[in-house]
């Protein structure tokens, strides 16, 4: 019944479906958007909400994939794109846009001595790792379970159960330079006591998935000190949280500095563009010498065609001098408190298993899973087994929860959400009745319980 409503309403998108499959693999562009029986095709974004071909309208907590805090189309920030544009896309050379971008990024980023652009998270993390082993002269990192890093070779190791499976496509030579763990410091300190050549451990500094399985309380405060310990970097992946969690992210909330940074998402205020900060010394290998030996032979090559392009720089300054005050910040915050409140109520008064949880201004939702401290208030850390990292729910109930919360003109992004400061009291209310319909709607179709 849910999968027959969702096609009757969306003609348009099933045809264009139809056609996609014949020029991409599924049909899709990015894993993500890939559904069953199709995915929506989106026309127009303003603000909190987007409309598809079908003239379906949605409140949206994709937001860019948490690029976009400031919400869909924000005037400052399209102003300044609509003037770099103006003056060109892609100069292929350096602009003062890149050092305004950059001064901005060192402002903000306590561990930003130095910047790095990159187009991408992916290809931030990638050049961390390169600048970790080149620094260090060592071969091998650490991560751990559940945590992502963007789709590059080193790091899609066990970012899903089951961790021992091998990820397609990558050599084993390249797996033997990576170990991953799950979040216990005990198993990490022996790792570091037992291996000498680890150059650096990275890790979502929230929690797998931005925050979808918690970091245990002081886990960071002591990742920090294990590493100085062991004399190894210690890395943050702040694609997600960078700017979101605070002005300066996790490392800015809560005073934890690590050695190297990534960013990406909102550092491009909704474009391409990514970014590795630093220690000045740990990022000298990507320097320029006089000498031409030391060029050859030490030096991190780094290009990128359109590292820093003036549209994205253009774009991040906007959405930088905005976010620095901590008041979009702030605001999607609280409208994510009040998110998990209400939907954890409708789960308690339905007496189904499952649970609404997060941090900052992301949700997560995990459906057909007990949390064992399940509170009808906001949660932080449910306790979750596993499973959760399936995400999140069975596989055919989180299908049909995805499509029966577009049906209610919803559209949920992993099953949860990064909130924008341009959502509105009018979003949560519509969200929670949407919830709450799909909650009754599933268990009426016995596959809620």
């Amino acid at each position: 019944m849910i999968e027959e409503t969702y096609i009757k309403q969306r003609p348009k998108s099933r045809a264009l479906y139809e056609k996609a499959l014949n020029i991409f693999p599924s049909g899709v562009t990015h894993d993500t958007r890939f559904i069953l029986p199709f995915p929506i095709y989106v026309s127009e974004a303003k603000c909190s909400r987007k409309w598809d071909v079908d003239g379906n309208e949605y409140v949206d907590f994709a937001m860019g994939h948490g690029a976009l805090l400031l919400g869909h189309g924000r005037e400052e920030v399209i102003n300044a794109v609509r003037e770099a544009v103006l003056k060109g896309t892609h100069y292929g050379g350096s602009s003062e846009l890149e050092i305004k971008w950059g001064e901005i990024v060192k402002r903000l980023v306590p561990s930003a001595e130095r910047v790095k652009f990159t187009s991408s998270g992916t290809e931030a993390t990638l050049l961390a790792l390169r600048i970790a082993r080149a620094y260090t002269g060592k071969s091998k990192i650490i991560k751990f379970h559940g945590h992502f890093h963007g789709w590059q070779d080193y790091l899609v190791v066990g970012e899903r159960p089951p961790w021992e499976l091998p990820p397609v496509g990558i050599p084993e030579e390249v797996l033997r330079t990576v170990i991953a763990l799950p979040c216990d410091l005990s198993i990490l300190e022996n790792a570091l006591k037992k291996d000498k050549d680890i150059a650096g451990v990275i890790i979502e500094p929230t929690g797998g998935s931005w925050a979808k399985v918690p970091a245990p309380d002081g886990f960071l405060e002591r990742l920090r000190e294990l590493t100085k310990k062991y004399d190894v970097l210690l890395i943050f992946d702040e694609v997600v949280t960078g700017f979101r969690w605070s002005p300066g992210g996790v490392q800015g909330l809560y005073g934890i500095i690590p050695d190297l940074t990534t960013l990406a998402k909102i550092l491009a205020g909704g474009f391409p563009g990514g970014a590795v900060a630093g220690r000045k010394d740990i990022l000298e290998p990507l320097e320029f010498s006089l000498d031409e030996d030391r060029n050859q032979k030490k030096k991190i090559k780094h290009q990128g065609t359109f590292n820093a392009n003036p549209v994205s720089a253009a774009a991040g300054i906007a959405c930088l001098d905005i976010a620095s005050t901590g008041k979009p910040q702030k605001e999607a915050s609280d409208r994510a408190v009040e998110i998990r409140k209400a939907l954890n109520e409708i789960i308690k008064a339905y007496e189904v298993r499952g649970c609404v949880y997060g941090d900052s201004s992301v949700f997560h939702i995990a459906l057909g899973i007990a949390p064992r401290n399940f509170t009808a208030g906001d949660i932080r850390h449910p306790m979750l087994p596993p499973e959760v990292l399936k995400m999140g729910a069975e596989k055919n109930l989180a299908r049909l929860f995805q499509l029966s919360m577009l049906i209610e003109g919803v559209d949920i992004f992993h099953l949860g959400g990064l909130v924008s400061s341009a959502h509105t009291d009018e979003d949560v209310e519509k969200t929670v009745k949407a919830f709450e319909i799909t909650v009754e709607r599933l268990r009426k179709e016995g596959v809620l319980k």
